[in-house]
Protein backbone atom coordinates (compact mmCIF):
# COMPACT_ATOMS: atom_id res chain seq x y z
CA UNK A 1 0.00 0.00 0.00
CA UNK A 2 2.84 2.38 0.30
CA UNK A 3 3.64 2.20 -3.75
CA UNK A 4 6.73 -0.34 -3.09
CA UNK A 5 7.38 -3.70 -5.19
CA UNK A 6 7.63 -6.29 -2.91
CA UNK A 7 9.69 -10.13 -4.19
CA UNK A 8 8.45 -13.03 -3.10
CA UNK A 9 10.46 -15.94 -3.76
CA UNK A 10 11.53 -16.36 -7.41
CA UNK A 11 12.59 -13.30 -9.14
CA UNK A 12 10.13 -13.23 -11.79
CA UNK A 13 7.15 -12.79 -9.79
CA UNK A 14 6.56 -9.12 -8.38
CA UNK A 15 3.13 -7.64 -7.05
CA UNK A 16 2.93 -3.71 -7.03
CA UNK A 17 0.39 -1.50 -5.28
CA UNK A 18 -0.63 1.59 -5.95
CA UNK A 19 -1.36 4.37 -3.52
CA UNK A 20 -5.30 4.15 -2.83
CA UNK A 21 -6.47 7.17 -0.10
CA UNK A 22 -5.45 10.42 0.66
CA UNK A 23 -3.81 8.77 4.26
CA UNK A 24 -0.84 6.93 2.34
CA UNK A 25 -0.40 10.44 0.49
CA UNK A 26 -0.23 12.48 3.69
CA UNK A 27 1.96 9.60 5.03
CA UNK A 28 4.63 10.16 2.08
CA UNK A 29 4.17 13.59 1.97
CA UNK A 30 6.09 13.98 5.27
CA UNK A 31 9.28 15.28 4.83
CA UNK A 32 12.08 16.65 7.62
CA UNK A 33 13.36 19.75 6.24
CA UNK A 34 15.55 20.50 8.39
CA UNK A 35 17.68 17.77 7.11
CA UNK A 36 17.60 18.98 3.14
CA UNK A 37 20.03 20.95 1.18
CA UNK A 38 18.62 24.27 0.41
CA UNK A 39 18.29 23.29 -3.57
CA UNK A 40 16.43 20.05 -2.12
CA UNK A 41 14.65 23.02 0.37
CA UNK A 42 13.58 24.87 -2.51
CA UNK A 43 12.65 22.12 -4.45
CA UNK A 44 9.97 20.76 -2.06
CA UNK A 45 8.28 23.67 -1.15
CA UNK A 46 8.00 24.50 -5.07
CA UNK A 47 6.43 21.40 -5.77
CA UNK A 48 3.90 21.49 -2.49
CA UNK A 49 3.27 24.66 -3.40
CA UNK A 50 2.48 23.86 -7.27
CA UNK A 51 0.63 20.72 -6.05
CA UNK A 52 -1.94 23.02 -4.00
CA UNK A 53 -1.94 25.97 -6.10
CA UNK A 54 -3.30 23.29 -8.99
CA UNK A 55 -5.64 21.92 -6.55
CA UNK A 56 -7.25 24.94 -5.90
CA UNK A 57 -7.32 26.28 -9.49
CA UNK A 58 -8.76 22.48 -10.25
CA UNK A 59 -11.45 22.96 -7.99
CA UNK A 60 -12.19 26.90 -9.08
CA UNK A 61 -12.46 25.29 -12.49
CA UNK A 62 -15.29 22.80 -11.65
CA UNK A 63 -17.23 25.59 -9.92
CA UNK A 64 -17.06 27.51 -12.74
CA UNK A 65 -17.61 24.89 -15.31
CA UNK A 66 -21.10 24.02 -12.69
CA UNK A 67 -22.04 27.70 -12.86
CA UNK A 68 -22.06 28.13 -16.70
CA UNK A 69 -23.17 24.69 -17.07
CA UNK A 70 -20.41 23.48 -19.20
CA UNK A 71 -20.38 20.29 -17.59
CA UNK A 72 -22.30 18.35 -20.68
CA UNK A 73 -20.55 16.24 -23.31
CA UNK A 74 -19.50 19.05 -26.42
CA UNK A 75 -21.58 17.10 -28.62
CA UNK A 76 -24.17 15.26 -26.18
CA UNK A 77 -27.28 17.01 -28.58
CA UNK A 78 -25.80 15.07 -31.55
CA UNK A 79 -26.11 11.53 -29.31
CA UNK A 80 -29.40 12.54 -28.34
CA UNK A 81 -30.49 12.67 -31.75
CA UNK A 82 -29.24 9.70 -32.77
CA UNK A 83 -30.58 8.21 -30.32
CA UNK A 84 -34.27 9.35 -30.93
CA UNK A 85 -33.53 8.18 -34.64
CA UNK A 86 -32.75 5.25 -33.36
CA UNK A 87 -35.88 4.79 -31.67
CA UNK A 88 -38.20 6.09 -34.32
CA UNK A 89 -37.18 3.44 -36.73
CA UNK A 90 -37.74 0.72 -34.36
CA UNK A 91 -41.18 2.67 -33.90
CA UNK A 92 -41.55 2.00 -37.69
CA UNK A 93 -40.41 -1.19 -37.79
CA UNK A 94 -43.04 -2.69 -35.59
CA UNK A 95 -45.28 -0.44 -37.39
CA UNK A 96 -44.28 -1.96 -40.37
CA UNK A 97 -44.69 -5.25 -38.61
CA UNK A 98 -48.00 -4.64 -37.74
CA UNK A 99 -49.19 -3.63 -41.04
CA UNK A 100 -47.99 -6.66 -43.01
CA UNK A 101 -49.27 -8.68 -40.06
CA UNK A 102 -52.38 -7.11 -40.65
CA UNK A 103 -52.60 -7.42 -44.80
CA UNK A 104 -51.90 -10.83 -44.43
CA UNK A 105 -54.80 -11.73 -42.40
CA UNK A 106 -56.68 -9.81 -44.68
CA UNK A 107 -54.95 -11.48 -47.42
CA UNK A 108 -56.15 -14.65 -46.01
CA UNK A 109 -59.79 -13.61 -45.29
CA UNK A 110 -60.01 -12.48 -49.03
CA UNK A 111 -58.94 -15.68 -50.31
CA UNK A 112 -61.79 -17.37 -48.11
CA UNK A 113 -64.47 -15.86 -49.74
Amino acid sequence: SSGINAEYGDKDVFESQELTDSEDEEEEAVVDTSQLTWSRYFLHYTCLTGRKTLGVIDGMGEWLADFFGITGPKYWYIVQEYERQKEEEERERQRGLRDEGQQLEGGVAETAT
